[in-house]
């Protein structure tokens, strides 16, 4: 049974392969299923079997390492056209799932069957493309992560963390222990160095929120390190 294409995702998919074929936006546009996912919504866990890979539309998705200590560790995050480095890795090579992801905020996006993932990749060189820069843009994220995690102190990772989530929003709607994950320390470590930042003026604590109250003195720090 053939699905007739949808013209949203038609769109979608003609700006995030602007110079493709038109077949290849046609067959990726039927072939693609679009999905809605809430915000706090865990999608897949270690050890699984991809049966789908994502598309992101909107909103994000966080890739989450469980470590043997039960610490959970942020590997990358999944933007508005971008999709999952292991999705499509354990799909390639057959290989389970080695993280989990969770959406960020309530978020869009299109989803491929594993069959299709490798039928593409065979067939057109720019999903091949797509999937290939994905890879390398992870990896490259992946390899700063863990120089910030074993070079530089819990501090100056959340004072990036702060600085970079400033940009588009001076009310930061999370909790200790989320940023704790995905700076890669406790929750602990995480209330006392915000109480710091408090107590000199630069945020407000408020119950699951952060409000950022001196952007200048945030970046002058930032800068500083």
């Amino acid at each position: 049974m053939i699905r007739e294409v949808s013209e949203e995702v038609y769109s979608f998919v003609s700006r995030l392969f602007p110079f493709a074929p038109e077949e290849f936006k046609r067959d990726l546009s039927t072939k693609s299923q679009k999905v809605e996912i809430k915000a706090g919504t865990m999608l897949g866990f270690p050890g699984s079997q991809c049966q789908v890979s994502p598309i992101v539309i909107s909103g994000s998705l966080k890739v989450y390492l469980l470590l043997e200590s039960g610490r959970e560790l942020l590997l990358y995050t999944i933007g508005s056209g971008e999709t999952c480095m292991f999705t499509t890795i354990s799909i390639l090579k057959n290989l389970p799932y080695p993280a989990y992801a969770v959406a960020e905020v309530d978020t869009i996006g299109l989803v491929m069957d594993a069959r299709t993932v490798r039928e593409f990749f065979d067939r057109y060189p720019q999903w091949r493309n797509f999937v290939l820069e994905m890879i390398a843009k992870n990896l490259y994220g992946l390899l700063t992560m863990l120089n910030e995690l074993l070079s530089k102190r819990v501090d100056k990772r959340l004072l990036r963390y702060l600085y970079e989530k400033s940009i588009n929003s001076k009310v930061l709607r999370t909790t200790h222990e989320e940023i704790a994950k995905d700076i890669g320390t406790v929750r602990e470590v995480i209330s006392r160095l915000l109480k710091d930042l408090e107590r000199d003026g630069i945020i407000e604590l408020g119950r699951g929120e952060i409000r950022l109250k001196d952007m200048e003195r945030l970046k002058r720090l930032y800068q500083d390190f």
